[in-house]
């Protein structure tokens, strides 16, 4: 039976596609003033194919980007970049648009985990900035503890601090390599947020959502 719900932030409960492209077109217009709407934008899809919604190191990131567009960009880009991102990030954050219902509907029901990879200050003012923080009873920010996803350690922890066995929580997350394969070493029921429908994942039989309010069928068949 399960007794608890562990949340991902980014790109779960947060639009992180959306944020990070809104971030993304606000702070780098002065690096590129010759270039005409459709030039702009063009250069922006191209980093948002670079960006991997997130789940690669912002370094790797922006060393594709430099490889393309570096002839607009200063040496120290990187570097100058990816703190300007980590200062900034949490004011472009902005939750999926069906999150403070559903949290909402299952505070009480179950008891309720938010467990995020991440740089502490980023994650945290995320949290903050949101509001989504008073729907929780636990949240571990992984770079609190030097510990991630998808290391059964940290969700273990969650576990520990919900005062539940792993095999009685449902892990909720969009990045299958840290989400899913981190619940699934654990023990923890996983339940996929998959936004592309053509995504093929021949070896997973689990649980794959598009919406999070599809949680409620989900857990009906799991009472």
């Amino acid at each position: 039976m399960i007794k608890a719900l562990i949340f991902d932030f980014d790109g779960t409960l947060s639009n992180r596609t959306a944020n990070a492209y809104d971030i993304y077109y606000d702070s780098l217009k002065p690096y590129f003033p010759d270039f005409d709407e459709i030039e702009y934008e063009a250069m922006l899809q191209d980093l948002m194919y670079y960006d991997c919604n997130g789940t690669i190191s912002m370094d790797v990131r922006m060393y594709a980007f430099m490889a393309k567009y570096g002839d607009h960009l200063p040496k120290t880009f990187i570097s100058d970049y990816a703190a300007f991102y980590v200062k900034h990030m949490y004011e472009y954050t902005n939750l999926q648009k069906e999150t403070a219902e559903v949290l909402e509907k299952l505070k009480g029901a179950y008891k309720l985990g938010l467990l995020s990879n991440g740089d502490p200050f980023s994650q945290h003012h995320k949290i903050e900035h949101t509001g989504v923080g008073k729907y929780f009873d636990e949240i571990i920010v992984s770079g609190d503890l030097g510990i991630h996803k998808p290391d059964q350690k940290i969700f273990e922890l969650m576990a520990e601090k919900l005062c539940v066995d792993c095999s009685e929580c449902m892990m909720i997350g969009d990045v299958f390599s840290s989400d899913i394969l981190g619940a699934y070493r654990a023990g923890m029921v996983p339940v996929w947020v998959c936004k592309d429908s053509d995504k093929k994942a021949k070896n997973y039989k689990g649980y794959r959502i598009f919406d999070l309010k599809e949680l409620f069928a989900i857990l009906e068949l799991t009472v």
